[in-house]
């Protein structure tokens, strides 16, 4: 059995799209906007800037070079590379042995996570002082669902009562104060 009959085209597989470095980010928000389902893993890093003492976020690639696109999208993304001049950061759809190979999302999974970890060290960094008494929803976590009021916050931790004697030490960072109480 040959390559291309083992493996037939799903929905849900992700083919790959190949440009320079610097163009990743690019490119991805191009297709993004044009309509096309495509993802690149990207993390925010914080920079000190040259002789200077302030720190700038900036967005790149974790994967540099490399977006994916739904493999449905592969014809569009064919003419697209076929007009005279692409709307489009540069770009070539990836191929091996004479053939466009297909990922499925599980074996993409494990760049998500990178992406995911990496967002999640980025969040642990950030300081959310919330008013004692204030009424906060989890919405994720454990606790997700539950609404309680802050008895203690140091902006690292805050100290949430659920109801009763249930309180719990939840990180400040995953706390979201209800809309009605700050306003």
């Amino acid at each position: 059995m040959s390559r291309k009959a083992a493996r037939r085209r799903e929905d849900t597989d992700w083919c790959i799209l190949r440009t320079s470095g610097g163009r990743t980010l690019n490119l991805a928000r191009s297709l993004a906007e044009a309509g096309f389902d495509v993802w690149t893993p990207q993390e925010t890093l914080s920079r000190r800037v040259p002789r200077k003492k302030t720190v700038v976020d900036r967005e790149v690639a974790i994967l540099p070079t490399f977006v994916f696109a739904r493999a449905v999208h592969i014809p569009e993304l064919a003419a697209a590379l076929a007009l005279p001049v692409n709307p489009h950061p540069s770009f070539s759809i990836f191929r091996y042995l004479g053939d466009i190979p297909l990922l499925a999302d599980r074996e993409i999974k494990n760049l998500r996570d990178v992406e995911d970890a990496a967002r999640l060290r980025e969040l642990k960094k950030t300081r959310n002082v919330v008013p004692v008494g204030t009424t906060v929803t989890m919405t994720e976590g454990a606790f997700a669902g539950l609404s309680g009021v802050v008895k203690k916050s140091d902006g690292k931790f805050a100290l949430v009562a659920f109801g009763g004697a249930f309180e719990v030490n939840i990180a400040s960072f995953l706390i979201r104060t209800d809309g009605v109480q700050q306003a």
